[in-house]
């Protein structure tokens, strides 16, 4: 292993003098350039070169001098190679300035129709997201691998499922995390991809340390050290710090800790200096007042540091509000283009119409036939409005027996053990008058009983309620044009990982069969969210249930799959339960009906969902199941024109 070391510090070695060479080149051919279009070119080859080479701080300046230059000479070609260097080195530092330029390059890209850079402009968005904004990180990253699939790109063009794992890291979902980066570490190991395989070590040992095995996180960390080997990192000497202190090795820690904190002071990394400064301070607070008061202050100028650049931020913030406005403006222009030639031809239509009835009133037989026709149908409408208005009563009886029915339940066992719990203070009335505590006593305890049972069928009677003015309620929420791939894996992570928490022995295969092509959809996402959450968690507790049967070779799974049908787009949500009995499939949308054992459901939820999709937004909702095979369920809606 020592060899083996040695020999990889030696070939790193030789291939960074060979990097410095090109750069120390590329620098004094951009004092010798003629023409602002050969420096802007040398500027973007030299922060590409060098990024491995040069301080931090010398590339984010070197690519912002070719971004401006650039730009000023309307030269786009070097206007979007400098963006990207210039884009990607903020954003770890100034994340709204680095958006701001990943913005900019994107409408170059779509000016020029530049597809391949235009993919690559919204992976690097996500990529400035991920630092303070996890949930547009991964609609960007997701958006940008829809992309590349639709163009044949694997990860050799971007390490997008790295990129992905990267966020589900810093959001706190270590086990999706885990997915993905080791996905895109097999792609890294052969070679079809541009990320370095030896950088993943560092995220395997965050991962890992962040889910409480230090042994696997450690393995990893130290990897990363002999790995990077005159290039470390800084993660990994803070994560090693840190499980050096739960190992209460203080001294360890600190060497660590120092080691971390120089590499983040040389890149100007300041939440990392932040946390890494923290850190020493907690380790010397109790031991050397003197040194935790040094690290205490390099905090504390930091922050003031991040607060004079906040206020920097704001402006550029706004900058960048400005121009998602504008987009916003240019879709609502468009918008309203489309309805003005919506209303132009409904006028056309109009007077055509209006022409037709006046040659119509010149004729007196058909003018007797008309008045006939009008009759008629007033006194459809007259019955029409009879039928509506008795189905209406009929519903509300029906409704009513319903909440009456299953209010009526609890409430019974609230009113029986009140009247049982009033007997039971009379006769501890009398035994205390006997002189007998210990019955008392015992009578007390069965009361507190008797009390738990009260509140808990309270509380069932509470949920019913809260269920029904949850149906009742109508939606404040504003359609708009949503991924609904995105949206269905989102909430199946969600419910899996929900489910999880509640019961760590649950386990399911979680499968996706998404379509690349799949179009936008006009909904309101917060609504279809919660009817996928609802058919989602029904089916994994329709698995789980028949997992708990001990079938042997059983194994739960849980698919979600996504395709266009015609004009319309279509979401199943398919499970290998129990299924649905025939004799009760009709049943299944009807409000209060569940399956479900006393206390575990309020019977709301499919009709709730029901009422989402075909009331809100004029799909369909329907059920396939096969009893102790499977239940389907399959959601229709109207694709976005």
């Amino acid at each position: 292993m020592k060899k083996y070391s040695s020999l990889f510090i030696l070939w790193f070695s030789i291939t960074n003098l060979f990097a410095q060479s090109l750069a120390d080149s590329l620098k004094n051919a951009l004092k010798n350039a003629k023409t602002d279009t050969a420096k802007v070119s040398i500027y973007a080859q030299l922060t590409t070169a060098g990024i491995h080479i040069i301080p931090q701080p010398e590339i984010v300046e070197y690519s912002l001098k070719g971004y401006a230059l650039a730009k000023s000479i309307s030269y786009e070609k070097g206007q979007i190679a400098c963006g990207f260097n210039a884009g990607f080195s903020l954003a770890k530092t100034d994340s709204y300035k680095s958006l701001i330029i990943f913005f900019d390059v994107k409408k170059l890209c779509e000016q020029n129709n530049d597809t391949l850079n235009l993919i690559r402009s919204v992976g690097y968005i996500g990529y400035a997201y991920n630092h303070f904004n996890i949930s547009k990180s991964l609609h960007y990253y997701k958006l940008c691998l829809q992309m590349m699939q639709k163009n044949n790109l694997s990860e050799d063009f971007i390490p997008i499922y790295t990129s992905i794992g990267f966020a589900y890291k810093d959001g706190g979902m270590p086990d999706s995390a885990l997915f993905y980066l080791q996905k895109g570490y097999q792609y890294a190991l052969k070679g079809l991809s541009p990320a370095n395989p030896k950088e993943y070590h560092r995220d395997f040992g965050e991962i890992y340390y962040k889910k409480g095995n230090n042994d696997s996180a450690m393995y990893h960390f130290r990897r990363s050290i002999i790995a990077l080997g005159n290039n470390p990192s800084g993660q990994t000497y803070m994560g090693i710090a840190r499980i050096m202190r739960d190992k209460n090795q203080i001294d360890s820690a600190k060497v660590y800790a120092k080691e971390g904190l120089k590499i983040f002071q040389k890149n100007n990394y300041n939440y990392f200096i932040i946390d890494c400064a923290q850190l020493l301070y907690d380790l010397y607070k109790d031991t050397d007042a003197i040194e935790a008061q040094k690290y205490r202050l390099i905090v504390l100028e930091t922050k003031d540091k991040l607060y004079d650049q906040d206020k920097a931020k704001q402006v550029e913030k706004l900058a960048f509000e400005e121009l998602e406005r504008e987009m916003e403006l240019q879709i609502r222009l468009k918008d309203i283009k489309n309805r003005n030639r919506f209303y132009a031809l409904l006028g056309i239509l109009g007077g055509v119409l209006l022409l037709s009835f006046i040659l119509y009133r010149n004729n007196r037989q058909k003018q007797k036939a008309n008045k006939i026709l009008e009759n008629t149908l007033a006194d459809l409408k007259t019955t029409q409005a009879q039928l509506i208005q008795s189905e209406k009563l009929a519903s509300l009886g029906e409704l009513t027996a319903g909440i009456a029915h299953e209010i009526q339940n609890p409430l019974n066992f609230v009113n029986n053990f009140a009247e049982v719990s009033a007997e039971m203070l009379d006769e501890m009335h009398e035994e205390l008058e006997k002189g007998d505590t210990t019955e008392a006593i015992a009578i007390a305890t069965a009361l507190k009983t008797n009390l738990q049972k009260i509140n808990h069928h309270g509380q069932r009677a509470s949920s019913i309620v809260k269920g029904m003015l949850e149906h009742s309620r109508a939606s404040t929420g504003v359609k708009e044009p949503t991924d609904l791939n995105a949206l269905a894996d989102e909430y199946l992570r969600l419910a899996y990982h929900g489910l999880r928490a509640k019961d760590d022995s649950f386990n399911a295969a979680l499968e996706t069969h998404f379509d690349p092509d799949l179009p936008l959809v006009s909904v309101i996402p917060q609504d279809i969210g919660r009817v996928l959450l609802n058919l989602i968690n029904n089916a994994f507790y329709a698995v789980n249930e028949k997992a708990k049967m001990g079938i042997e070779g059983y194994q739960p799974t849980v698919t979600v799959s996504s395709s266009m049908v015609g004009d319309k787009v279509e979401i199943r949500v398919q499970d290998n339960g129990k299924g649905i009995p025939e004799s009760i499939k009709e049943k299944i949308f009807q409000p209060f009906f569940t399956t479900k054992p006393t206390g575990q459901g309020t019977g709301l939820g499919l009709s709730l969902a029901y009422d989402i999709v075909t009331k809100g937004h004029g799909g369909t909702l329907k059920v396939q199941s096969t009893e102790n095979e499977g239940t389907e369920f399959i959601i229709n809606l109207p694709a976005l024109a």
